[in-house]
């Protein structure tokens, strides 16, 4: 099965060990956007927009999406965080209908009502059926 897991440059530990466990039961993480962060490229706003690199790694993940069987929210498990990039992949994987999971404790949004929630990778796996 295809992954696309989603998150903050803030969880990547967390989003490493889970993308480690999908690969060792056999399942592709369709990007791994989580080796370099872009944001930090010293770029006045406008630049940054506009910069090749940025753009690239836009397109990448929106095909990631679209590749990927289920996608996968990180959140941290104690307290609930604002997510940024990841809610707009959220909103694409929605839109374009994938069955979206999430691992960890959310912020109470209504847009977040059709995620079925889990505890852990695992039990995302069992309720996909893999």
């Amino acid at each position: 099965m295809k992954v696309y897991l989603a998150s903050s440059f803030d969880l990547i530990k967390k989003v490493e060990a889970l993308a480690k466990v999908l690969r060792e039961k056999g399942h592709t993480v369709t990007v791994e956007w989580w080796h370099k962060d872009y944001k930090k490229l010293r770029l006045a706003d406008v630049d940054w927009y506009e910069d090749a690199r940025v753009t690239a790694i836009s397109e990448r993940n929106f095909r990631g999406i679209r590749e990927a069987d289920i996608f996968v929210l990180i959140a941290p498990t104690l307290t609930s965080k604002k997510f940024n990039g990841a809610n707009i992949e959220l909103g694409y994987a929605l839109a374009l209908e994938k069955p979206c999971y999430s691992v960890g404790r959310l912020q109470r949004s209504a847009m977040y009502v059709p995620v079925i929630k889990c505890d852990s990778i695992e039990e995302v796996l069992e309720r996909c059926g893999k």
